[in-house]
């Protein structure tokens, strides 16, 4: 999988309106980027959404993408920021390089009341004296709300400082901004926390610990990394501390994060826009000529893979083509007929018009986004969407039209498993009798190569396990799915390459 960082966070600043928060967050994100993006409202304007992507090279040429998306309902305002490697058919996973955290997550600090939880965001790590040592352990370390992974950084015995071994606080806490909390103390102050821990919870002489959120005295230590100086030592000589760290905080982040609020005040958004869509749309449908200006009333500009779920509001778009593209060639027929187009109004007898043909398409990417739109019982993550046009996948757009069949079957699968009677059957076998490969991974393959079938739902903020898989050209492409009851949806995450498993890892 591609490096990657993600933070999601709650905004605020003294007593200004979350109106005003949100305002001025998008315009701290657009002065960093550089970049424009979606901006949508609500008719009363308490539900506000932002999105954006921007995509940029480091000084190793290395291309990332970033995607900001900001939220309001009106009484709070998050801000969801992932940052990932662009995909590339030929990397290797094992010599990605940490993603660290944009600038822009840095900004919103400074400029910001930044909070994930209950835990407040700085860009310094706190300096823990020997008196603080009970509150740090009983506020702090066994906090039950506490979403955060919070770091330990100890002094040594002899006196030295952590800095001596190039275990920098002030440094981690700048490199883990947003997705853990560091803190640091003297051996002073290492032996006061040490007397309200079992043993096999301290950390002191040199050593960094990660706590995980919700410690509490009875955990075991493997659930919070213990790293001694020496281990350190050879991690920092290797140059992959704080690929390290990042790595084993964002295992660690609490998934009860409020990321939710993007999605809640899109679907609201959408049900809002949508219900305005149909009835304007209900009241042009006996009146093909009025229809051809239906796309008039629909803001195209906001279905976008980065930005609009697929759902009611792509759905009426759907209907808004299909009304227009049925009118234009009635319109078209009735001036080869020479027929003047208001007539149509007192005698509206056209004859019927015949079937649109299939669609055709030209691309594998193409075929996705419109089965995407159209096909309602599946759901394509934005991940799917963009390996789906990966150099390696483009070489098999010739084949788009018989993936699209594929598509058809499954929907055609989701549509039978939301009936009483269901498949009547598992849905392996359903799917192999309609010509569908769907197979599932070996148990070792799940173990070492989770990471790679794991993929980010940007509508419910959460990470998604896929080992399920359908295997199509001669098994050189791959679909990663998974079945979510909830939504009784095909969820999509992967269109590309076949890849690595414990029987062929490369």
């Amino acid at each position: 999988m591609p490096a990657h960082y993600r933070a999601i966070l709650t905004l605020s600043n003294h007593d200004a309106p979350p109106a005003q928060v949100l305002a001025d967050a998008w315009q701290c994100v657009q002065d960093k980027t550089r970049a424009t993006g979606f901006t949508r409202s609500s008719a009363n304007g308490d539900l506000k959404l932002c999105s954006l992507t921007h995509r940029y090279a480091d000084a190793s040429s290395l291309d990332w993408r970033l995607h900001v998306r900001l939220a309001t309902d009106g009484s709070a305002v998050t801000a969801d920021i992932d940052l990932r490697a662009a995909d590339s058919p030929d990397a290797d996973p094992a010599l990605d390089p940490p993603a660290p955290p944009p600038s822009l997550v840095r900004a919103l600090i400074e400029r910001f009341d930044c909070h994930v939880g209950p835990d407040r965001l700085a860009l310094a790590p706190t300096r823990i004296a020997a008196d603080q040592a009970d509150s740090f352990v009983k506020n702090e370390l066994f906090n039950p709300d506490r979403l955060l992974p919070l770091l330990v950084v100890t002094d040594h015995q002899d006196g030295r400082s952590a800095k001596d071994n190039d275990i920098d606080a002030d440094k981690m806490q700048q490199e883990l901004a947003g997705i853990a909390r560091v803190f640091a103390y003297d051996h002073n102050t290492a032996w006061n926390v040490m007397r309200d821990l079992p043993q096999s919870l301290w950390c002191y002489d040199g050593a960094v610990r990660l706590f995980a959120p919700g410690c509490s005295a009875d955990d075991l230590a493997q659930q919070h990394p213990f790293w001694p100086p020496w281990h350190l030592e050879r991690v920092i000589r290797n140059n992959r501390l704080w690929q390290m760290l990042r790595d084993e905080c964002l295992l660690r982040i609490s998934h009860q994060r409020p990321g939710r609020l993007f999605s809640r005040v899109e679907n609201a958004l959408n049900a809002e826009e949508t219900k305005t869509l149909q009835a304007r749309m209900s009241k042009l449908q006996n009146n093909p000529i009025v229809a051809s200006q239906v796309l008039n009333l629909l803001d195209e500009s906001a279905v976008g893979e980065d930005y609009v779920r697929p759902g009611l509001y792509r759905a009426a778009i759907g209907v808004g083509r299909a009304m227009k593209n049925r009118a234009d060639k009635f319109e078209l027929l009735l001036n080869q007929l020479g027929a003047d187009p208001s007539d149509s109004e007192a005698d509206p007898k056209p004859e019927p018009t015949p079937p649109l043909p299939d669609p055709r398409f030209s691309s594998i990417h193409e075929c996705a986004e419109h089965a995407d739109a159209n096909l309602p019982y599946l759901r394509f993550l934005r991940n799917a969407l963009e390996t789906a046009r990966s150099p390696y996948t483009r070489q098999y757009d010739e084949h788009a039209n018989r993936i699209y069949t594929t598509f058809e079957v499954l929907n055609e699968c989701g549509r039978q498993r939301t009936q009483p009677g269901g498949l009547g059957k598992n849905v392996e076998l359903w799917l192999k009798e309609n010509r569908v490969e769907y197979s599932d991974e070996s148990e070792p393959t799940k173990r070492k190569y989770r990471n790679e079938r794991t993929f980010t739902d940007t509508v419910k903020g959460e990470d998604i396990f896929m080992p399920h898989h359908i295997k199509l050209i001669g098994n050189d492409i791959r679909i990663h799915l998974t079945w979510d009851g909830d939504e009784n949806k095909w969820l999509i995450g992967y269109i590309g390459r076949h890849l690595r498993t414990a029987e062929s890892p490369n």
